[in-house]
């Protein structure tokens, strides 16, 4: 249920509510990061918490349709905050989430809590499910002791798994939620193009997966700083994005529409055969150049008719993911593991949904390489030793050129102001994401919720879902690209888990935690996340989930402390990106 600022504000008023006798007694609501007065609006009143110790408890406000004990057994374990950041379809109807679950959620697949799957306890167990018992309900008064599992082994690699479509299913399914938008005529685009090439020395066309200006993220902050570089060098910026992002490139063969955004300004939607037409009637004064940074959500077939029109011969091709290597752009088979580049023929590839595709992405490219002379720039040296390992798509040069570099500072703030006693702190950064590693930080939290040693912490947008972590909302922008790093060292974290999986090209995130004081802990699996840290020798590279755990639960992690190592901060200098490879051109 959503509420008011006003709600809020008249309830402190009324003089009901004990805000710090509320903390006490719901250990949960400190842990929430919500407002307490919003949490008991919006979710402890329809748990039947009171608003202070004067007050008995509130009968549950709904148990229409379910037995009052099996409603009580299920609530003494359900975790609402969970339930309600993780299906705000039931949080803005404003019903108990307890009872929704009695009655409709269990039916619908939803989980109560982090550590039971309704979904595999139905499917493991049939004769739950074939008599009609709550799952949830029968694990906690009989399951259990029977040794029922309440979650597969494997972990949340199963629920993505079984969540799987395959990859025609997932593009019908992303398409039919696309809103209509009016194209313009080709006429508009040569008009915006001339205006912008007045008294300029040059032009580049610029390839995106969205709109970089309208979003926020790693790869749109570097756009946006791109801009600003080639515009302090009087070179015009033409990018061209999907109106409708899409998690691959475009096979079906129609007339894709895109968005021009002109110097960082939008110039509108238009049919990819009409940019055609405005590039083919465009005069450019000198032969333009291209740049890509990612065509997923682009037809290949049309981003090539694109640039042959503007008269481009050459250009770059950033390898800022690997779609062009594979339809899974994170190379990941199923979503679930990455074991080196997926090879045709091989049993990892037959059994990989994305495989299965009725189109290839590397075939797509081909093209592309083949008729460009094309200059691959990687932002590490991990990226490019995967590319060239797949042995797929030549360019005629490739170079590494870092996103940015970390230059130590000769005085650090003081270390662990907070004093040697304070708890371990860990902290996940950015926005929670299966590939980057939120599950298994969401799992260590689970584990470890109870050991006074640690602290749990998220840096970044988006709910915990529930989770016992204290929450700070961390979003960079151009006037502050340092935000994740100073919070970092505000918050004095001592570790990030920066546990991707998938092998990063960059990470932006680990060098912004290095920066602010943490030290890292990864997997094998990470990409330059591990070069990085072994370069740095600023923390540890682990083999998998397990050893993870092992290294918390033994404390062996705590030599990471601040307070126990010499920290190092860093102040972050970004690269030149594209402009350092047109500089180099003659």
């Amino acid at each position: 249920m959503m509420v008011s600022d006003e709600e809020v504000e008249a309830f402190l008023l009324s003089g009901v509510f004990d805000e710090q006798w509320y903390i006490n007694e719901y250990a949960d609501v400190r842990l929430s990061n919500i407002n307490p007065a919003r949490h008991y609006l919006s979710i402890g009143k329809n748990l039947g918490r009171a608003p202070s110790g004067g007050q008995a408890k509130a009968a549950p406000r709904n148990l229409t349709g379910v037995d009052p004990y099996v409603y009580d057994v299920i609530a003494s374990s359900f975790n609402a905050d969970f339930y309600l950041s993780s299906y705000p379809d039931i949080r803005d109807a404003g019903v108990d989430p307890v009872w929704h679950y009695a009655v409709f959620g269990w039916m619908e697949g939803r989980d109560p809590s982090l550590t039971f799957s309704t979904r595999y306890y139905l499917e493991t167990y049939p004769d739950i499910r074939d008599a009609g018992i709550n799952p949830f309900y029968h694990f906690l008064v009989s399951g259990k002791a029977e040794g029922r599992e309440p979650k597969h082994r494997l972990g949340f690699r199963y629920d993505i798994l079984a969540q799987l479509k395959p990859v025609a299913e997932q593009i019908a399914i992303a398409k039919a939620s696309r809103h209509p938008v009016q194209a313009r005529m080709p006429d508009a685009l040569c008009a915006a193009m001339a205006k912008a090439m007045v008294n300029r020395a040059g032009a580049i066309l610029s390839f995106s997966h969205d709109d970089f200006m309208a979003h926020i993220g790693g790869v749109q902050l570097l756009l946006r700083r791109e801009l600003k570089l080639l515009q302090e060098r009087e070179i015009v910026q033409i990018n061209f994005h999907p109106i409708h992002p899409l998690l691959f490139m475009d096979t079906s063969g129609e007339d894709i529409l895109v968005g021009a955004t002109i110097n960082g300004q939008c110039a509108g939607a238009y049919r990819s055969s009409d940019v055609i037409k405005a590039m083919r009637a465009t005069r450019f004064e000198n032969e333009p150049t291209f740049v890509v940074h990612n065509l997923l959500g682009h037809c290949v077939e049309q981003v090539i008719g694109i640039i042959e029109a503007s008269g481009a011969q050459s250009g770059h091709f950033w390898v800022h993911d690997f779609s062009p290597l594979y339809n899974n752009y994170k190379l990941m088979r199923n979503d679930v593991e990455y074991s080196g580049v997926p090879r045709p023929g091989t049993m990892a590839w037959e059994l990989c949904e994305y495989a299965r595709a009725d189109f290839s992405q590397r075939e797509e490219c081909a093209a592309l390489f083949d008729r460009f002379a094309i200059n691959l720039i990687a932002p590490s040296q991990s990226a490019l030793d995967i590319w060239n390992e797949a042995d797929a798509l030549h360019p005629v040069s490739s170079q590494v050129i870092e996103h940015c570099v970390l230059h130590e500072r000769l005085s650090s703030p003081p270390v662990r102001s907070s004093g040697k006693d304070a708890p371990f702190k860990i902290g996940y950064l950015g926005h929670p994401a299966d590939h980057k590693g939120w599950p298994v930080f969401r799992d260590l939290v689970v584990a470890l919720a109870d050991d006074p040693r640690y602290e749990f912490h998220h840096l970044g947008s988006g709910r915990g879902n529930g989770l016992p972590v204290f929450s700070r909302d961390v979003r960079a922008d151009e006037a502050r690209p340092d935000r994740m790093r100073e919070a970092v060292e505000l918050e004095e974290i001592d570790v990030a888990l920066v546990w991707s999986l998938w092998p990063e090209t960059y990470c932006l995130i680990a060098h912004e935690a290095l920066a602010g004081g943490a030290a890292i802990l990864t997997n094998k699996a990470a990409g330059n996340v591990r070069d990085l840290v072994q370069k740095t020798g600023d923390g540890m590279v682990l083999n998998d989930e397990k050893e993870l755990l092992a290294l918390f639960e033994s404390g062996d992690v705590l030599q990471l402390a601040r307070v126990q190592r010499n920290v190092r901060h860093f102040d972050i200098e970004y690269s030149q990106l594209t402009v350092t490879c047109l500089e180099q051109q003659p």
